[in-house]
Protein backbone atom coordinates (compact mmCIF):
# COMPACT_ATOMS: atom_id res chain seq x y z
CA UNK A 1 0.00 0.00 0.00
CA UNK A 2 1.48 3.36 -1.13
CA UNK A 3 1.93 5.52 2.12
CA UNK A 4 0.36 9.27 2.58
CA UNK A 5 -0.43 11.77 4.44
CA UNK A 6 -2.76 14.71 4.13
CA UNK A 7 -0.60 18.14 4.23
CA UNK A 8 0.38 19.47 7.82
CA UNK A 9 -1.43 15.70 9.44
CA UNK A 10 0.79 13.74 11.69
CA UNK A 11 1.90 10.23 10.01
CA UNK A 12 1.28 7.84 12.92
CA UNK A 13 3.53 4.98 13.05
CA UNK A 14 3.40 1.54 15.53
CA UNK A 15 6.63 0.09 16.15
CA UNK A 16 5.95 -3.37 17.17
CA UNK A 17 9.13 -4.92 18.28
CA UNK A 18 10.62 -8.67 20.19
CA UNK A 19 7.15 -10.28 19.80
CA UNK A 20 9.01 -13.69 20.51
CA UNK A 21 6.25 -16.04 19.33
CA UNK A 22 6.62 -19.68 20.05
CA UNK A 23 5.53 -22.78 18.49
CA UNK A 24 2.03 -23.38 16.89
CA UNK A 25 0.01 -23.74 18.74
CA UNK A 26 0.42 -20.61 20.96
CA UNK A 27 1.08 -20.59 24.33
CA UNK A 28 -0.72 -18.49 26.56
CA UNK A 29 2.61 -15.89 26.40
CA UNK A 30 1.80 -15.68 23.11
CA UNK A 31 -1.57 -15.19 23.18
CA UNK A 32 -1.41 -12.64 25.39
CA UNK A 33 1.50 -11.07 23.22
CA UNK A 34 -1.39 -11.18 20.37
CA UNK A 35 -4.25 -9.80 22.57
CA UNK A 36 -2.11 -6.69 23.69
CA UNK A 37 -1.73 -6.02 20.12
CA UNK A 38 -4.76 -6.17 19.37
CA UNK A 39 -6.31 -3.76 22.27
CA UNK A 40 -3.74 -0.99 20.88
CA UNK A 41 -4.54 -1.26 17.22
CA UNK A 42 -8.10 -1.21 17.73
CA UNK A 43 -8.19 1.76 20.76
CA UNK A 44 -5.60 3.85 17.87
CA UNK A 45 -5.63 5.07 14.57
CA UNK A 46 -2.33 4.13 13.19
CA UNK A 47 -1.14 4.71 9.43
CA UNK A 48 1.72 2.21 9.45
CA UNK A 49 2.70 -0.53 11.87
CA UNK A 50 6.34 -1.03 11.71
CA UNK A 51 7.99 -4.49 13.29
CA UNK A 52 11.15 -4.56 14.39
CA UNK A 53 12.78 -7.94 14.38
CA UNK A 54 12.64 -11.17 16.57
CA UNK A 55 8.93 -11.75 15.59
CA UNK A 56 9.52 -15.84 16.48
CA UNK A 57 12.01 -17.74 18.42
CA UNK A 58 13.36 -19.83 15.42
CA UNK A 59 15.64 -21.92 17.34
CA UNK A 60 12.55 -23.54 18.45
CA UNK A 61 9.87 -22.71 15.50
CA UNK A 62 10.11 -26.05 13.17
CA UNK A 63 6.33 -24.58 11.27
CA UNK A 64 7.75 -20.22 11.39
CA UNK A 65 4.72 -19.57 8.81
CA UNK A 66 1.82 -21.40 10.98
CA UNK A 67 2.88 -18.90 14.16
CA UNK A 68 3.39 -15.95 11.71
CA UNK A 69 0.11 -16.59 10.26
CA UNK A 70 -1.24 -16.19 13.98
CA UNK A 71 -0.20 -12.34 14.15
CA UNK A 72 -0.68 -11.90 10.34
CA UNK A 73 -3.96 -12.47 11.28
CA UNK A 74 -3.80 -9.50 13.93
CA UNK A 75 -2.62 -7.17 11.99
CA UNK A 76 -4.66 -7.62 8.81
CA UNK A 77 -7.88 -6.93 10.87
CA UNK A 78 -6.27 -3.50 11.71
CA UNK A 79 -6.65 -2.50 7.98
CA UNK A 80 -2.97 -0.55 8.34
CA UNK A 81 0.24 -1.02 6.32
CA UNK A 82 2.28 -2.90 8.10
CA UNK A 83 6.63 -3.21 7.35
CA UNK A 84 8.52 -5.58 8.48
CA UNK A 85 12.13 -6.50 9.37
CA UNK A 86 13.81 -9.31 11.18
CA UNK A 87 16.39 -9.66 14.34
CA UNK A 88 18.86 -11.98 15.23
CA UNK A 89 16.41 -14.36 16.14
CA UNK A 90 14.43 -14.78 13.65
CA UNK A 91 15.95 -17.54 11.49
CA UNK A 92 18.03 -19.44 14.08
CA UNK A 93 16.14 -22.61 12.39
CA UNK A 94 16.24 -24.21 9.42
CA UNK A 95 14.88 -21.26 7.00
CA UNK A 96 16.30 -18.60 6.19
CA UNK A 97 15.24 -14.98 5.81
CA UNK A 98 13.99 -15.38 2.48
CA UNK A 99 11.86 -18.14 3.36
CA UNK A 100 10.39 -15.44 6.50
CA UNK A 101 9.89 -12.62 3.63
CA UNK A 102 8.20 -15.10 1.84
CA UNK A 103 5.37 -15.33 4.60
CA UNK A 104 4.58 -11.60 4.04
CA UNK A 105 2.45 -12.60 1.11
CA UNK A 106 -0.01 -13.26 4.18
CA UNK A 107 -0.10 -9.73 4.73
CA UNK A 108 -3.12 -7.98 3.52
CA UNK A 109 -1.64 -4.92 3.72
CA UNK A 110 1.62 -4.35 2.88
CA UNK A 111 3.13 -1.31 2.88
CA UNK A 112 4.50 -0.53 -0.41
CA UNK A 113 8.70 -0.97 -0.11
CA UNK A 114 10.70 1.30 -2.15
CA UNK A 115 14.40 1.09 -3.18
CA UNK A 116 14.67 -2.23 -2.18
CA UNK A 117 18.02 -4.22 -1.84
CA UNK A 118 19.38 -7.38 -0.74
CA UNK A 119 22.75 -8.20 0.31
CA UNK A 120 23.93 -11.64 2.28
CA UNK A 121 19.73 -12.38 2.55
CA UNK A 122 19.07 -9.06 4.09
CA UNK A 123 16.74 -6.55 2.70
CA UNK A 124 17.22 -2.80 2.71
CA UNK A 125 14.27 -0.77 1.55
CA UNK A 126 12.65 2.40 2.14
CA UNK A 127 8.68 3.65 2.89
CA UNK A 128 8.55 6.78 1.37
CA UNK A 129 5.32 8.85 3.07
CA UNK A 130 3.88 11.02 0.26
CA UNK A 131 1.77 14.31 0.48
CA UNK A 132 0.55 15.60 -2.83
CA UNK A 133 2.51 13.37 -4.92
CA UNK A 134 5.85 14.62 -3.29
CA UNK A 135 8.07 12.53 -1.08
CA UNK A 136 7.62 14.31 2.39
CA UNK A 137 9.23 11.68 4.78
CA UNK A 138 11.32 8.69 3.62
CA UNK A 139 11.55 5.90 6.09
CA UNK A 140 14.70 3.74 5.76
CA UNK A 141 14.55 0.12 7.33
CA UNK A 142 17.42 -2.40 7.15
CA UNK A 143 17.57 -6.06 8.46
CA UNK A 144 20.94 -5.53 10.92
CA UNK A 145 21.39 -9.34 10.25
CA UNK A 146 21.94 -11.79 12.89
CA UNK A 147 25.85 -12.89 14.28
CA UNK A 148 29.25 -12.26 13.10
CA UNK A 149 31.70 -14.66 14.20
CA UNK A 150 35.46 -15.16 13.15
CA UNK A 151 38.21 -16.19 14.76
CA UNK A 152 38.69 -12.68 16.07
CA UNK A 153 35.56 -12.15 17.88
CA UNK A 154 31.93 -13.76 18.08
CA UNK A 155 28.72 -11.42 19.10
CA UNK A 156 26.11 -9.59 17.15
CA UNK A 157 25.91 -8.79 13.33
CA UNK A 158 27.57 -5.21 12.49
CA UNK A 159 25.75 -3.79 9.22
CA UNK A 160 27.95 -4.49 5.48
CA UNK A 161 29.08 -2.26 3.78
CA UNK A 162 27.15 -2.08 1.02
CA UNK A 163 24.12 -1.47 3.29
CA UNK A 164 25.50 1.83 3.93
CA UNK A 165 26.26 2.69 0.74
CA UNK A 166 22.66 1.60 -0.48
CA UNK A 167 21.78 4.55 2.51
CA UNK A 168 24.25 6.35 0.75
CA UNK A 169 22.63 6.49 -2.50
CA UNK A 170 18.85 6.61 -1.50
CA UNK A 171 19.86 9.54 1.01
CA UNK A 172 21.74 11.80 -1.41
CA UNK A 173 18.57 13.47 -3.22
CA UNK A 174 17.41 13.93 0.80
CA UNK A 175 17.35 17.62 2.06
CA UNK A 176 18.96 18.38 5.14
CA UNK A 177 15.89 19.83 6.70
CA UNK A 178 13.73 16.54 6.16
CA UNK A 179 12.52 14.80 8.82
CA UNK A 180 13.36 11.62 7.91
CA UNK A 181 13.37 8.49 9.93
CA UNK A 182 15.37 5.16 10.54
CA UNK A 183 14.55 1.82 11.70
CA UNK A 184 16.19 -1.93 12.26
CA UNK A 185 16.96 -4.79 15.06
CA UNK A 186 20.04 -4.61 16.47
CA UNK A 187 21.39 -1.65 17.85
CA UNK A 188 24.20 0.56 15.86
CA UNK A 189 27.67 0.53 18.09
CA UNK A 190 27.26 4.25 18.30
CA UNK A 191 24.53 3.67 20.91
CA UNK A 192 27.18 3.33 23.51
CA UNK A 193 27.99 6.87 22.71
CA UNK A 194 24.77 8.40 23.28
CA UNK A 195 23.86 6.20 26.37
CA UNK A 196 24.84 9.05 28.73
CA UNK A 197 22.93 11.66 27.25
CA UNK A 198 19.01 9.71 27.45
CA UNK A 199 16.21 12.04 27.10
CA UNK A 200 13.53 10.29 28.54
CA UNK A 201 12.55 6.33 29.58
CA UNK A 202 14.19 3.13 30.95
CA UNK A 203 17.67 1.35 30.52
CA UNK A 204 17.91 -1.66 32.48
CA UNK A 205 20.55 -3.50 29.95
CA UNK A 206 23.69 -2.66 28.40
CA UNK A 207 23.43 -2.18 24.67
CA UNK A 208 23.78 -4.95 22.94
CA UNK A 209 25.14 -4.01 19.75
CA UNK A 210 27.87 -5.73 17.01
CA UNK A 211 31.38 -4.89 18.31
CA UNK A 212 32.26 -2.65 15.08
CA UNK A 213 31.38 0.43 14.06
CA UNK A 214 29.65 0.27 10.06
CA UNK A 215 30.08 3.84 9.58
CA UNK A 216 26.15 4.23 8.99
CA UNK A 217 26.09 6.55 12.09
CA UNK A 218 29.03 9.03 10.25
CA UNK A 219 26.69 8.83 7.18
CA UNK A 220 23.36 10.01 9.37
CA UNK A 221 25.59 13.05 10.32
CA UNK A 222 26.85 13.79 6.94
CA UNK A 223 23.60 13.55 5.18
CA UNK A 224 21.51 15.55 8.23
CA UNK A 225 18.42 13.91 6.67
CA UNK A 226 17.80 11.20 9.38
CA UNK A 227 16.83 12.69 12.07
CA UNK A 228 16.09 9.39 14.81
CA UNK A 229 16.87 5.70 14.87
CA UNK A 230 14.66 3.22 16.58
CA UNK A 231 15.75 -0.32 17.46
CA UNK A 232 13.95 -3.35 19.33
CA UNK A 233 16.87 -6.10 20.76
CA UNK A 234 17.37 -4.64 24.16
CA UNK A 235 14.50 -6.15 26.21
CA UNK A 236 15.01 -3.97 29.16
CA UNK A 237 15.55 -0.72 27.56
CA UNK A 238 12.97 1.63 26.13
CA UNK A 239 14.96 5.05 26.52
CA UNK A 240 15.53 7.76 24.02
CA UNK A 241 18.88 9.30 23.83
CA UNK A 242 21.02 11.60 21.65
CA UNK A 243 24.82 12.43 20.33
CA UNK A 244 25.65 15.23 17.71
CA UNK A 245 21.61 15.82 17.27
CA UNK A 246 20.71 12.11 15.83
CA UNK A 247 18.31 10.28 18.34
CA UNK A 248 19.57 6.84 18.94
CA UNK A 249 16.50 5.52 20.67
CA UNK A 250 14.82 2.06 21.29
CA UNK A 251 11.16 0.39 20.68
CA UNK A 252 9.40 -1.09 23.33
CA UNK A 253 9.54 -5.20 24.07
CA UNK A 254 6.36 -6.36 22.60
CA UNK A 255 6.32 -9.82 23.27
CA UNK A 256 5.81 -11.88 27.41
CA UNK A 257 7.32 -15.48 25.78
CA UNK A 258 11.04 -13.67 26.51
CA UNK A 259 13.08 -12.28 28.95
CA UNK A 260 12.69 -8.85 30.87
CA UNK A 261 10.64 -6.99 33.68
CA UNK A 262 9.81 -3.56 31.55
CA UNK A 263 5.98 -3.68 30.74
CA UNK A 264 5.23 -4.83 27.76
CA UNK A 265 3.51 -2.63 24.75
CA UNK A 266 4.63 -0.52 21.65
CA UNK A 267 6.45 2.98 20.57
CA UNK A 268 4.00 5.65 18.79
CA UNK A 269 5.61 8.28 16.63
CA UNK A 270 3.85 11.36 15.22
CA UNK A 271 5.76 12.63 12.19
CA UNK A 272 5.29 15.75 10.76
CA UNK A 273 7.24 17.55 7.83
CA UNK A 274 9.50 19.13 10.23
CA UNK A 275 9.39 17.55 13.80
CA UNK A 276 8.18 13.98 15.04
CA UNK A 277 6.78 13.03 18.74
CA UNK A 278 6.92 10.17 20.33
CA UNK A 279 6.01 7.99 23.39
CA UNK A 280 5.20 4.36 24.42
CA UNK A 281 1.79 3.12 24.86
CA UNK A 282 2.01 -0.15 27.33
CA UNK A 283 -0.62 -3.20 27.21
Amino acid sequence: MKLTVPADAAFKICQITDIHLGTFPLKEEDERTLAGIEQVLTANDFDLIMVTGDLIWGKINEAPKESLAELFKVLNRSGVPVALTYGNHDTEGNFSRADLRNYENMLANPATKENAFVINDRENYTLDVYQDDQVRNRIFVWDSGDYFNSAVKEGYATLEPEQVMWFNNQAIERDATATDLAFMHIPLFEYYLAEDNILEGMKGEKICSGWYSSGLFYAFIKQQNVKALFVGHDHENNYRSSVDGVELSYGNVTGYNTYGELARGVRVIDLYADHYDTRVINF
